[in-house]
């Protein structure tokens, strides 16, 4: 085997040492192409990636959050991979790394040992990075959906448990917005397009626009939703009352 051949290919399509040793051989150590074949196989493995887990931690008024696909549940909940999951958290945790790209650059050896070792396509997916004083993870038990939240308050003794509560609304209904403002208008437009083209033979057409829009506005914005343990008040009123100022949250879903 040519060493500097398959040192080559490797550095080109960033696939494990034994599938860029299979290619060569397939292929009569043709570079080019082994290399078409590795990038057919790897789209095809892409497209399998469907399974994964969701990972974080809050430490020291920082808190990250991971997004790791692979192709099968078992390879998920592997140690390995929780373990890879939790370096790379511990690193973006001290150096503050908030780009994907950095984080596969950086770990980029360890992902290709782990390809080779579970034999399947491992993908560093999605990373998100908050700072701040008051801070709340929520990862559901199947680790497929996690939530990361930071909000103000006013009050000297902060709840967390009511706080967790918030999170677990968001990981369970989905809002893509804290306020109404944050809506672009170019997302508002193509509501009311769609809505206009499905009630053409309807009458009072400006009521039931108007109503559908403001429907579709409280579904996808997190202050308007009726707060899932209790749904006779929306989350605005429950953070009001407990004296909360949501600031940020972001969520993954496998």
């Amino acid at each position: 085997m040519n060493i500097k051949l398959l040192k080559k290919i490797r550095d080109i399509t960033s696939i494990s040492i034994i599938e860029c040793k299979k290619a060569l051989e397939k292929n009569n150590f043709n570079l080019e192409k082994s290399i078409i074949y590795l990038k057919k196989k790897k789209n095809n493995i892409k497209k399998k990636s469907k399974e994964g887990g969701i990972f974080a931690k809050i430490k020291n008024n920082t808190a990250v959050m991971i997004q790791i696909n692979c192709e099968t549940d078992f390879t998920i909940k592997n140690k390995k991979i929780k373990d890879f999951a939790n370096k790379i958290i511990n690193y973006s945790l001290i150096n503050k790394y908030i780009s994907i790209e950095n984080i596969n650059n950086i770990f980029k050896e360890k992902k290709n040992y782990l390809i080779s070792k579970f034999k399947e396509n491992i993908i560093i997916k999605k990373i998100c990075y908050i700072k701040g004083k008051y801070l709340v993870k929520y990862i559901h038990n199947n680790n497929k959906i996690g939530t990361l939240l930071k909000i103000n308050t006013e009050k000297n003794n902060i709840n967390y448990k009511k706080i967790k509560k918030i999170a677990m609304h968001i990981a369970a209904m989905n809002p893509k917005y804290i306020y109404k403002h944050q809506i672009p208008l170019s997302i508002i437009k193509k509501y009311r397009k769609n809505i206009i083209l499905c009630s053409e033979k309807i009458k009072n057409k400006k009521k039931i626009i108007k109503q559908k829009l403001k429907e579709i506005i409280n579904n996808i914005v997190l202050l308007k939703q009726k707060f899932i343990f209790d749904n006779k008040i929306s989350i605005n009123t429950y953070i009001k009352k407990n004296y909360i100022k949501i600031i940020n949250f972001y969520r993954f879903k496998i």
